[in-house]
């Protein structure tokens, strides 16, 4: 990139090349991207890491990068939420009670899912369970409309964390 176009690279770089990996399930050549990289990793590209693992259930790595996003970012919940998911889909139910603890004792809150929904050209938060907002009746009946869609092209809703 810098020799042949001249452009300075930037963490974003490094983040879409992390982000390529992982989705194509190069997990461990992602690690090794990341340990190589030419800039100290920020809390984005242990973040995509530790997304890529959740999404390959590649523990390891993933506990590798959620320990320096913890270092780097001690207050975001994504991390802790993450971890703990991935040990309850493996049934490390000790490890998952530790992650929730240490979130706990560090005064930790999970944020609330929220989503976003355009209305006649203005945008509206909805969170998760949220019949306050005005429109919440014909938003849900919306989003009920596009689930029945979904279910008849071949969607297969799941449960599961990852």
């Amino acid at each position: 990139m810098s020799k042949e176009y001249g452009l300075v690279t930037k963490p974003e770089h490094y983040a879409c090349v992390e982000d390529l990996l992982g989705r194509a399930g190069f997990v461990s050549s992602a690690r090794e991207f990341t340990e190589k990289m030419l800039i100290e990793p920020d809390a984005m590209i242990w973040r995509t890491l530790l997304s890529s693992c959740s999404v390959h259930k590649n523990m390891e790595i993933g506990e590798f990068a959620a320990n320096y996003l913890l270092e780097l970012e001690p207050d975001d919940s994504a991390t802790y939420v993450n971890l703990s998911n991935m040990y309850s889909v493996a049934g490390k139910w000790d490890s998952r009670d530790q992650i929730r603890q240490l979130m706990k004792n560090r005064g930790v809150k999970k944020e609330p899912g929220q989503s976003w929904i355009e209305v006649k050209n203005s945008v509206h938060a909805v969170f998760v369970g949220d019949r306050i907002h005005p429109l919440a009746d014909r938003i849900y009946e919306f989003l009920e409309n596009l689930n029945e869609r979904a279910v008849r092209i071949g969607y297969v809703q799941t449960t599961k964390s990852l």
